[in-house]
């Protein structure tokens, strides 16, 4: 697994980037992602893949120390769907 750090030394060996300002361009990304989630609802990157909100019905569900039922409020989650460019070359490489 890479961490943000390895990707930042990974962006800053391959560009005229420092660490320190591929951290930063890493981090501006994400905040960049979370307000198109915000604002839109979906975040595509074309080559990459595509960031959207997914809402969660409304479900019963059980407590399973009580045995209680109660409902389950709707929420959002995130969701990626990764490009049919990305799938390829996995696919080519097995």
């Amino acid at each position: 697994m890479i961490n943000k750090r390895e990707l930042a030394k990974n962006i800053s060996d391959k560009t005229l980037l420092s660490q320190k300002e591929a951290l930063q361009v890493i981090d501006e990304m994400v905040r960049s992602i979370i307000n198109g989630l915000e604002e839109d609802g979906e975040v595509s990157i074309v080559g990459f893949g595509k960031f959207f909100l997914y809402e969660h019905a409304a479900r019963p569900v059980r407590n399973p120390k009580t045995q209680e039922e109660m409902m389950l409020k709707p929420y959002k989650s995130v969701k990626f769907k990764v490009s049919d460019k990305v799938k390829k070359h996995f696919k080519e490489s097995e």
